[in-house]
């Protein structure tokens, strides 16, 4: 207990999908996000179970629109928020944990923002651990007016994989 430590956290995604519009003959295509959130957090072990920390978590969203018969365009944006939260661990056994965390913006950029994660730990020595879980986020974010407007108001969530070494 009384120990302070820190995270870099990124995760990326590139997600694609197609789609048809209603009726024959009508225009389809063809839409493409690249999503890049990146965590950098400071936090304090309260006790065995439980830490609290702050920091920023920078968010990098753009979305590729190619219809069929139209030209394409590209929509996006990147902004920061600054999070206050909280992780709750436990021991499982000698080789595996369980670890959650929660947090929410305090102050940037997002109109909201939070985060929730669930993770177990496979431990390999004193000092790495091979991480799955599941991350959920939920934000809501806008920037622009008129043909500039970009608005994120988006919940996505997901199995996450992850290595990690602490030093």
């Amino acid at each position: 207990t009384g120990q302070w430590f820190f995270v870099l956290d990124p995760m990326w995604s590139n997600l694609e999908t197609t789609y048809d519009g209603p009726g024959p003959g009508a225009v389809g295509g063809k839409i493409e996000a690249d999503i890049i959130i990146a965590d950098a957090l400071v936090g304090y072990v309260i006790n065995d179970n439980f830490d609290v920390y702050v920091g920023a978590r920078y968010y990098d969203q753009e979305l590729d629109i190619t219809p069929n018969l139209l030209p394409s365009t590209t929509l996006g944006d990147s902004w920061t928020d600054f999070t206050l939260g909280l992780r709750a661990h436990t021991a499982i056994s000698g080789k595996w944990s369980f670890t959650g965390k929660i947090d929410a913006a305090v102050a940037g950029d997002s109109d909201s923002a939070w985060y929730l994660q669930a993770v177990a730990l496979r431990h390999f020595g004193e000092n790495k651990h091979l991480d799955l879980g599941w991350r959920y986020y939920d934000v809501d974010y806008e920037s622009g007016a008129g043909l500039t407007r970009f608005k994120w108001d988006v919940a996505h969530s997901g199995p996450m994989i992850g290595f990690s070494w602490q030093f």
